[in-house]
């Protein structure tokens, strides 16, 4: 029998319940086990992830004036969300206004999937595993149907959105399309970022989640594809489409995993209007990148002066 969409909320209430129970039992394990090896660095203590809705905001030229003056530089529609799970914090750039999710919103399709097989005590059939796979790794449309008749349908994903308290991803939910709801780039970050850390997920849907965006096909990355720092991992899902008359969309979505394999990070490029593939994919990347410099800068202590915003528009005009 199919999940009922109203059921969502006990759906999360049963994983929060199983991440309470096997979370820390699983944190202990790997304590103990590497206690008992001489010699073997003990990772830090577990982060403590703010809920999104307390992250402070600041503009993405504190974290970076290159990033920022990529994103002026550009002439047609661009946002940009970075949250640092751990501390709570968000820098945003760019146009603050919402766009259209596309395929970024199979991550948390993967995640409900997941989710409600756990829910219902059953793996997944080795079809709607594929299929899954398949969505996450060459963004395959057509498995999209198939995961969402398996958890509720679409009033199910809504459903979905609103447990995580992803309460502007509701306000502009489309009835009729998995994937053109539309999000500003901090409701994305946000999205990914509970997707990522949020205690209102088991142990193991979590991490079969990130793994799968792990498999993301070569072809399919773009946007923050480099981790800040060796041993840093970059997870990231894209999205794109074009619309007559009103040009390309491109989104991407990046999780970083620090050395630890633990959920740092959080990047969002949304763009809108574009004319080119190859340039506003290579010109995302470029963002990425320096907003990955900038990261790796402030995890290793170099925290930027006061004033760098004013520094980032030097940058722009050239003097």
């Amino acid at each position: 029998m199919l999940l009922r969409a109203g059921s969502w909320l006990a759906v999360i209430a049963l994983c929060a319940a199983a991440a309470q129970l096997v979370a820390p039992r699983s944190a202990e394990t790997a304590q103990l086990a590497l206690r008992a090896a001489p010699g073997v660095e003990l990772p830090p203590p577990l982060p403590n992830y703010p809920d999104p809705r307390l992250w402070a905001e600041r503009p993405l030229c504190d974290l970076s004036n290159e990033a920022q003056a990529l994103v002026n530089r550009t002439g047609a529609r661009i946002g940009v969300a970075v949250a640092d799970l751990a501390a709570g914090e968000l820098w945003t750039g760019g146009d603050r206004g919402t766009f259209a999710l596309h395929s970024v919103a199979k991550a948390p399709i993967a995640w409900m999937t997941l989710a409600a097989a756990e829910a219902r005590g059953e793996p997944l059939t080795a079809r709607l595993a594929d299929q899954m796979r398949q969505m996450i790794s060459w963004s395959s449309n057509t498995a999209v149907p198939l995961l969402l008749e398996y958890a509720g349908g679409l009033e199910a994903l809504r459903e979905f959105y609103d447990s995580l308290h992803l309460e502007s991803l509701v306000a502009n939910f489309n009835d009729y399309s998995w994937g053109r709801g539309r999000g500003t780039p901090s409701d994305v970050a946000a999205a990914y970022g509970q997707l990522a850390a949020s205690g209102r997920f088991s142990t193991a849907v979590r991490e079969r989640g990130l793994a799968l965006l792990e498999g993301v096909a070569a072809e399919q990355r773009w946007g923050a594809t480099t981790a800040p720092l060796r041993g840093w991992r970059a997870l990231v899902k894209t999205g794109q489409f074009a619309i007559e008359d009103e040009g390309l969309r491109l989104n991407s979505a990046a999780i970083w995993l620090d050395e630890w394999g633990r959920p740092r990070y959080v990047v969002v490029i949304m763009a809108a209007n574009q004319r080119h593939w190859g340039l506003t994919m290579e010109r995302q990347t470029r963002i990425g990148d320096a907003i990955a410099a900038g990261v790796g800068a402030r995890e290793r202590g170099a925290v930027g002066a006061p004033g760098t915003c004013t520094s980032a528009r030097r940058l722009l005009s050239g003097h």
